[in-house]
């Protein structure tokens, strides 16, 4: 990369269409689940079968479920969203998220990306699940997944101060003295696809460029050996595998 940062920019039509979904889903996931809960109340004082019992009790916790993952995909979004249409800059430096603070290159341990839109195609073409696949996405939910490993988790956390975000940065057990922490970009939520695409291109050159392990896969378990090792002393790895 030549001097001039690389900056990548929001689709606004896309993000916004993604709050607008994602607060749809939480509503309605609330509703649904405080219409159970009163549901099972009733089916529990009036002597109601095992049965009915338990469609009530799994259908609860499928909505409790739903809507705190809508809250912290609406967390993660912001990281990518800030005052202006910059969500991402690459520099000399190193990376700058919009809802963040800066991520100096000596500080990131890996950069993977999960290439998920094949598989997510075949999921939104199915009958039953195709629905509930394209409201995710709408929501939010990434197709292009784009994760940085930072040395010290918990650090990078405290640098937030105040600002919403810190808590989407996942921290591990101790690593080499420090806690890693994982930071999750929902590239192809926020921009589009050719942006999100080339976003992750640069994301990965430019860390490989510094030494840092980086690379991008469309299999889930795959990309998670790999990562794996570099994140977690307890995730097993074949003798010389970890980074």
């Amino acid at each position: 990369m030549a001097d001039a940062p690389y900056l990548a920019r929001l689709d606004h039509t896309k993000t916004d269409v993604a709050r607008r979904v994602n607060a749809v889903m939480s509503a309605v996931s609330l509703g649904v689940a405080a219409l159970l809960a009163g549901g099972l109340i009733v089916a529990v004082s009036s002597g109601m079968g095992a049965i009915t019992i338990v469609i009530a009790s799994l259908g609860l916790v499928a909505g409790a479920v739903v809507a705190v993952l809508t809250g912290r995909r609406r967390r993660a979004l912001r990281l990518l969203v800030g005052g202006d249409d910059i969500a991402l800059r690459i520099d000399r430096d190193g990376i700058r998220l919009a809802g963040a603070p800066p991520i100096a290159w000596d500080a990131v341990v890996f950069v993977g990306v999960l290439d998920d839109r094949e598989r997510t195609g075949r999921l939104r073409r199915l009958p039953l699940s195709g629905a509930l696949a394209r409201a995710t996405v709408r929501a939010g939910s990434p197709t292009l997944l784009c994760e940085i490993g930072v040395r010290d988790g918990v650090e990078f956390r405290h640098a937030f101060g105040g600002a919403g975000g810190a808590d989407r940065v996942t921290l591990f057990d101790e690593f080499d003295g420090s806690r890693r922490g994982l930071i999750p970009l929902m590239l192809d939520a926020v921009m589009d696809d050719a942006t999100a695409h080339q976003s992750a291109q640069v994301l990965v050159r430019e860390a490989e460029r510094r030494g840092i392990p980086a690379r991008a896969f469309n299999r889930v378990f795959e990309y998670f050996d790999w990562k794996g090792p570099m994140i977690d002393r307890r995730w097993p790895v074949e003798r010389g595998s970890r980074a």
